[in-house]
């Protein structure tokens, strides 16, 4: 691969990359909240797992790490909703993170994008984020007993993400994605040298 569109991928990747992190930081500033009633914190819908992922699938591991963290700690700045909870920002790196190395995997894309799902609601929905939010702001109840009341209404919220995403893989991998696809990142002589 000639030096010139070496230099073109990674000013494209981190013009994506920025603003992947931009599409972040308005996503953590909106979410719709849900009315239910006893569950607080946990009771909204976010987009944010979305913008995360799609970064993660086609930037990367390492850029959906970036992308997620300064989504959530901007966006934190921006609009803070009680004090800085690191195991929010962490659930957020992990979001880019964890879809970035499922899809190194190479399977079926939509087979992926559900592992990814799978996976971000048992390390970051069930585990850091529930600590985190449990931690910082409930008191009066154990952990495994505000994690059960949470996890029903983020069921639903990571079905939602999880069918979005899947249901808008193949339109962004096609138009929007195309030079930085997982397939297409290995050019038939990068492997010359």
């Amino acid at each position: 691969m000639n030096e010139r569109l070496k230099r073109q991928i990674v000013l494209k990747r981190l013009a994506y990359t920025a603003l992947f992190a931009a599409l972040a930081i308005a996503a953590n500033g909106f979410s719709v909240f849900l009315p239910v009633m006893g569950v607080g914190a946990s009771a909204s819908l976010s987009f944010n797992y979305i913008v995360c992922a799609f970064a993660g699938i086609f930037l990367g591991p390492v850029a959906g790490g970036i992308v997620g963290g300064v989504g959530d700690i901007l966006g934190w700045v921006i609009q803070p909703a009680g004090p800085f909870n690191v195991f929010i920002t962490l659930g957020s790196v992990m979001l880019g993170v964890i879809p970035g190395l499922v899809f190194k995997l190479k399977l079926n894309p939509l087979l992926s994008v559900f592992i990814s799902y799978a996976l971000i609601f048992i390390v970051c929905t069930a585990g850091l984020n529930s600590f985190g939010i449990w931690l910082y702001y409930v008191r009066g109840k154990s952990f495994f007993v505000f994690l059960a009341g949470r996890l029903a209404m983020q069921s639903v919220v990571l079905l939602v993400n999880a069918g979005l995403t899947a249901a808008t893989y193949y339109p962004f991998s096609k138009y929007v994605f195309k030079g930085l696809t997982p397939a297409s990142a290995k050019t038939p002589d990068s492997g010359k040298r």
